[in-house]
């Protein structure tokens, strides 16, 4: 049994190399994204629509992983309606009431809790959703000194706090106008580049 385990968690290995050669963007830079990335965990890469940042941004997470674990990668699009219900938790309706349901983001953290290798949680159109909506409290924990830092949920009688092993990488088309409605709080927890 433990050899399907083993097998299913093969996954390929994948370097900077790798990354330079199927990313167009020199090594200069490459190595500084990786560096702002580790130091400040959240980062937003800005660029015209269908230049590839998310096939750039799965690259980058792979590269500083070191294998093409997807297991250790999510992606979610952010759009006007997206809310903390979906990200954090929230209730929602079933057939005899409400229930409280965890939302993506929640059950990222909590995975990469029980781990210590890096894991990276990638928002497409991140400027196109209501930041301090859908984060709600955890807004203050993205940034890298309150990692660990533990917040009273919500909905939940419980204590949360985002890992020191999430990383954070953004994406948002510079062709947007709601650039500029980007907040100071954003701007102030995410490197652009």
């Amino acid at each position: 049994e433990d050899d399907v385990e083993e097998a299913t968690k093969n996954y390929p290995v994948y370097t900077a190399e790798d990354f330079l050669d199927e990313v167009f963007m020199p090594e200069d830079e490459y190595s500084r994204l990786v560096g702002i990335l580790k130091a400040k965990k959240n980062i937003i890469r800005q660029g015209a629509p269908g230049v590839g940042k998310t096939f750039a941004a799965k690259r980058l997470a792979y590269s500083v992983m070191g294998v093409k674990d997807i297991e250790r990668v999510m992606m979610v699009q952010f759009h006007q309606s997206y809310s903390y219900e979906d990200f954090i938790m929230g209730f929602r309706p079933t057939e005899t009431g409400f229930e409280l349901r965890k939302g993506v983001f929640y059950e990222f953290c909590r995975q990469a809790a029980e781990d210590d290798r890096p894991y990276f949680f990638i928002i497409d159109e991140i400027n196109r959703g209501n930041l301090s909506k859908i984060f709600g409290e955890l807004f203050m924990l993205i940034e890298s000194d309150k990692r660990g830092v533990e917040l009273q949920l919500l909905y939940a009688d419980e204590q949360f706090s985002i890992p020191s092993n999430v990383y954070i990488i953004g994406m948002m088309n510079t062709a947007d106008r709601s650039l500029a409605m980007l907040d100071y709080a954003l701007r102030r927890r995410f490197a652009f580049f």
